[in-house]
């Protein structure tokens, strides 16, 4: 392990990952602070609103995605040089990105008129996922080209507007910010930055158009691929959520208060998994065909992540003081609930290497598959604990969920490629 971070700290690899590291951190740090803000700003019943809401926002944004981002990295990061097949792909992958939000416009209006949900929360979760999507969107061109410099400017910048606004409306306009007030702020204020790409991204790299037949061709394959890979994120992003909506269900929105606030201090972890994903997966797609180089990157990267896990394991003891000073002692109750979900996080870091593998090697149905195992079982343990143990059920549910996928995971690779 040692030779392989002495190979790691010498390479181009790791100055990139650092920069665009670095981007996603300062990011990061920024929702962190958009989040600190909120939550001391509203009550604790308001901040369990808040979180609940927040909760459907990634599930929206995944149809919004529609799988496109790291299929986009996927195809295009062995198209680079084409320029017709890139106006084909992106233009197909536009009129997915329509289509998806067609069918969020009948979901909100079937939510709001039959289902009695709130119209303005739809509205707002709704136009928030989508513009989230075209930077998501945005962003996957960039890594597929590997133009990562860019990225140290377009990562940041949407949590930065939120956080200004915020700011501004609270201290300079004076307004009385409610849970909705925040919620839109949140989802709508990164509109302001869509346009920038086009001025940040080589134009002569890229066209946005095609020929029908070809764009058709495409969007078909692309149709039928990221069928799968939106079915292992709704899965996965469900799961990962379904403990905040059963708590709403079966306990108070202080609740959920107490585990959404608790959550939110994982941002960071979100940088790494992000970051893994944007330097392994063109890497892996590219050695697909090469056997033996696909095998041994995949070890190096995994053997890094388990170096990586040992490092930050220590930030298991840091709960308390990291919680009080934030917070200013209002969500001392978060504490156990986020000592009992650090572990987990530090486990899906380790294995993070092999879902993006799984996806490089063209598996997104296998993801799925163990997306769904993850969500049934994660169900079942959520409806054990969550009515008897409350929050502290949620945490425990949240990581036992996990174990079954995880195992089958390790098993195949160790099955098939390192046995």
């Amino acid at each position: 392990m040692l030779k392989i971070i002495q190979k790691l700290i010498s390479s181009k690899f790791l100055k990139t990952s650092l920069s665009v590291s670095l981007s996603k951190l300062i990011s990061s740090l920024t929702n962190l602070l958009f989040m600190i803000f909120s939550v001391n700003i509203l009550t604790r019943s308001e901040n369990g609103y808040l979180q609940y809401y927040l909760g459907y926002l990634p599930v929206v944004l995944a149809i919004a995605e529609f799988g496109l981002p790291a299929a986009l990295v996927k195809y295009l990061s062995v198209e680079t040089e084409n320029l017709l097949e890139i106006g084909n792909i992106l233009l197909a992958s536009i009129w997915i990105k329509l289509s998806s939000f067609l069918i969020l416009c009948i979901l909100g209006a079937s939510l709001s008129l039959f289902f009695k949900q709130d119209g303005l929360v739809v509205f707002v979760l709704i136009i928030g996922a989508t513009i989230t999507s075209f930077l998501t969107f945005f962003e996957s061109i960039f890594v597929a080209f590997r133009e990562y410099h860019y990225l140290v400017i377009w990562i940041p910048l949407g949590n930065l507007i939120k956080l200004l606004i915020l700011y501004i409306s609270y201290y300079h306009l004076n307004i009385n910010l409610t849970y909705i007030d925040i919620l839109a702020i949140f989802c709508i204020s990164p509109i302001y930055i869509l346009v920038l790409f086009f001025f940040l991204f080589p134009t002569k790299k890229i066209i946005w158009w095609g020929k029908k037949n070809l764009v058709i061709e495409r969007f078909k394959s692309l149709l039928s691929f990221n069928l799968w890979a939106f079915s292992a994120s709704i899965f996965a992003i469900v799961s990962d959520r379904l403990e905040i909506f059963l708590l709403k269900k079966f306990h108070t929105p202080e609740q959920v208060a107490i585990y959404g606030t608790s959550l939110q201090l994982f941002s960071g972890f979100q940088i790494l998994f992000s970051t893994l994903n944007s330097m392994l997966l063109p890497r892996l797609s590219s050695l697909v065909e090469n056997t033996e180089e696909f095998n041994q990157f995949l070890k190096k990267s995994f053997m890094i992540c388990v170096a990586i896990a040992l490092f930050l394991f220590p930030g298991f003891f840091l709960a308390e003081p990291v919680l009080n000073f934030l917070f200013n002692n209002k969500y001392s109750d978060s504490i156990p609930v986020f000592q009992i979900l650090y572990p987990n996080y530090l486990l899906q870091l380790v294995f993070a290497p092999l879902g993006i593998a799984l996806f490089a090697m063209g598996r997104p149905k296998m993801l799925a598959s163990l997306a769904l195992i993850r969500l049934v079982t994660g169900f079942i343990f959520d409806n054990l604990l969550i009515p008897e143990y409350g929050v502290m059920g949620a945490g425990v549910s949240f990581f036992l969920g996990q174990v079954v996928s995880w195992l089958l995971l390790a098993g195949f690779f160790w099955a098939t490629i390192w046995k």
